[in-house]
């Protein structure tokens, strides 16, 4: 897919969307029905890029998938993996910590490996983790990077510590096979903590299998258990939700998404909390949530060290405060698909709004000036192609260099944005 050059909304748009399946969850209900005994059958999973590396790699480890008709069945092997498998994870970060810990698992050792950005994202601290859970992590010809080796011997579980600094899904990866050793697991994550709440979801997903999980705080306990095969339903995805109800914000029209829950453990379900600050009119329901683009905004100052994937959405949002914003607490954001934080304050600036990193947050200057089109650098990160997007419904001339990477969470998303360009 060439350059894809935004066109802006003609009129304040009135739409009304339905969520994406959720990525996080549809990774993790994989991995957890992959573990469990007997057939599960996975509703609504997001087919996405990233999300078939997980169903691939299961495949790979000796776990079948099938679809039909849209659904995902898994056959469970109860705790038993074959392995002997390569897994090729392309850019998804979530599979590659996600199937190292069940790799970890397998009779057979398997060799994980990835795209070059992939290889440069944190995953030591997790083979380190699993070293000391018994399991053979074996390094390849870089040390604490993919490609890695890994199963082989049996790990016993035990105790262990993961830094929380850098990533959540650490521990997210150690939960999901924490109740199939032998002696179960206890796993504590070392302060400074981020993305708290995709363990949450983790946790909703084990109990969702049959899996009880004791939490205090920064300390989980999982006894070992039997993980029990299931039908399953994916809920809707915030962070896809986002870019939509952002257009809303940002055009002064009204955008219904379906399929999102105010109760969901996702971290960006607080956005209907932020765009109130705004001056938005939004209106949530038991499925659903409605935004209404109010009065222009001042600008606001955000800890997002939760939910750092609302980050590109609330930067678009930056882009037509009237004064500064900053958004802080979200330094992990460098070890995303790109430099996250670098790409959206570059990106920013070449729309003709100041913006930098400094330390862990992301600062938004005051307006400059009329904003104005640019060609968008995406890295081919997904949600700066989606953020950024957003920003083109307002201003002319803005371009995506690499629309297609949105295929990573949200392949229709263009579609549904097409709806938004028309209005």
């Amino acid at each position: 897919m060439g350059v894809r050059r935004i066109r802006c909304a003609k009129s304040a748009p009135s739409a009304a969307f339905r969520a994406p399946p959720s990525k996080s969850v549809t990774h993790r209900a994989l991995v957890a029905a992959a573990l469990a005994r007997g057939r599960s059958a996975v509703r609504n999973p997001l087919d996405a890029d990233d999300t078939r590396v997980t169903r691939e790699g299961l495949s790979a480890l000796g776990v079948p998938v099938t679809d039909e008709s849209g659904t995902w069945v898994v056959e469970g092997r109860d705790g038993l993996v074959a392995g002997g498998g390569r897994l090729d994870l392309r850019e998804s970060g979530t599979s590659a910590r996600l199937l190292l810990a069940l790799s970890a698992l397998g009779e057979a050792p398997s060799v994980l490996d990835g795209d070059p950005r992939l290889r440069e994202r944190p995953i030591a601290d997790l083979a380190e983790a699993l070293e000391r859970l018994g399991a053979r992590v074996v390094p390849g010809d870089r040390s604490g990077k993919l490609p890695l080796e890994a199963g082989g011997v049996p790990p016993s579980g035990g105790r262990v510590e993961v830094p929380g600094d850098a990533t959540s899904q650490y521990a997210s990866a150690l939960l999901l096979v924490g109740s199939r050793l032998p002696h179960g697991l206890d796993l504590t994550m070392r302060l400074p903590a981020v993305s708290l709440p995709y363990v949450r979801i983790t946790e909703r997903v084990l109990a969702d299998f049959g899996v009880r999980v004791r939490n205090d705080g920064l300390r989980w306990l999982v006894a070992p258990t039997r993980y029990r095969g299931r039908e399953y339903v994916v809920e809707g995805d915030w962070s896809s939700a986002s870019y939509l109800l952002a257009a809303a914000a940002v055009t002064g029209g009204r955008v219904t998404v379906d399929g999102v829950s105010a109760s969901s453990a996702q971290a960006d379900a607080r956005l209907p909390a932020i765009l109130r600050r705004t001056g938005c009119v939004v209106d949530v329901g038991r499925d659903r949530v409605e935004v209404r683009g109010g009065a222009r905004w001042t600008g606001f100052d955000l800890d997002m060290n939760e939910a750092p994937d609302l980050v590109p959405t609330l930067a678009a949002l930056a882009a037509f405060a009237d004064g500064p914003c900053v958004i802080r607490g979200v330094g992990h954001l460098r070890h995303k698909e790109s430099d996250r934080l670098e790409t959206i304050a570059s990106n920013l600036n070449a729309v003709g709004r100041p913006a930098s990193v400094v330390g862990d947050r992301l600062e938004i200057g005051a307006p400059a000036g009329r904003l104005h089109g640019a060609r968008i650098a995406t890295a081919s990160d997904h949600r700066i192609a989606m953020a950024f997007a957003v920003v083109g419904l307002r201003v002319e001339g803005v371009e995506i260099d690499d629309p297609g990477c949105v295929a990573k969470s949200h392949p229709g998303f263009w579609d549904q944005f097409e709806v938004l360009e028309g209005s």
